[in-house]
C-alpha cells in the first residue's frame, strides 16, 4: 500500500520573486524527491507565506530509504528560501481513489 508524507512550512520572509521560487521548486525539488522514489509530489501553498509538501511512495520502505537524502533536500530547500519546516506527519495510505 501507499505511504505518505506531509510536511509544513512557513516563509521566514518575503520573497522578492515568487514566480522564480516556484519555478526553482518545480525544476529542481520536485525532480530530486521523485528521484528518491516519489510517485507523486503536490506542493500547495496554503497560506500567504505557507506551504506543504504532500509526497506519496509505493511503501514504507521506500519512503524510509529516501529518508536522509530527504532531510538533505529540506536543509537545502530551507535556506535557499530562508523557510522552516513546521510540521511533518507520515503515514500509510488506507484509502484513496
Amino acid at each position: 500500500m501507499a505511504y505518505m508524507t506531509v510536511s509544513t512550512w512557513k516563509l521566514n520572509s518575503s520573497v522578492e520573486d515568487e514566480d522564480a521560487m516556484w519555478r526553482i521548486i518545480q525544476e529542481k525539488y520536485v525532480p530530486a524527491n521523485k528521484a528518491l522514489g516519489a510517485t507523486d509530489v503536490k506542493w500547495v501553498q496554503t497560506g500567504e507565506s505557507e506551504s506543504m509538501i504532500i509526497t506519496v511512495y509505493p511503501d514504507e520502505a521506500t519512503c524510509n530509504a529516501a529518508d536522509a537524502k530527504r532531510a538533505e533536500l529540506r536543509s537545502q530547500g530551507s535556506s535557499e528560501f530562508n523557510a522552516t519546516m513546521t510540521g511533518e506527519m507520515r503515514g500509510e495510505v488506507k484509502a484513496s481513489t
